[in-house]
């Protein structure tokens, strides 16, 4: 297992609790750098579902019909929590504020970033 040495700051975002299905919500706000924009790398995501069927997750960027996927889509089983650790998740560094879709409301998202700049 190859872990790659911090370039940035590890930052949490808030529990996000999905309000409206397949409807975009934000995740994580970068930190205002001035001249510099900071960009972001989804280090973990954790996931809790419990809405009484399989859903599935999206984090991308953008709103509405702005929204665009940065990782796969990922499954989130029924009645369990599950974490993906940077090992499993694809780094993708990106250059704007994190946002979050699900296929029912009521699943709980949340991310640990790296942050850069």
């Amino acid at each position: 297992m190859d872990i790659k040495k911090a370039r940035g700051i590890r930052k949490s975002s808030e529990i996000i609790t999905i309000a409206a299905a397949t409807t975009p919500e934000a995740l994580f706000t970068r930190t205002a750098s001035g001249q510099n924009p900071r960009t972001v790398i989804v280090r973990k995501i954790f996931v809790y579902n419990n809405t009484g069927g399989d859903e599935t997750v999206d984090i991308g960027t953008g709103l509405a019909g702005a929204f665009a996927n940065i990782i796969p889509t990922i499954t989130a089983v029924n009645g369990f929590d599950a974490q993906w650790t940077e090992e499993l998740i694809p780094e993708v560094e990106v250059g704007a504020d994190l946002t979050v879709q699900a296929s029912a409301l009521g699943v709980q998202v949340q991310v640990e970033v790296e942050e850069i700049g």
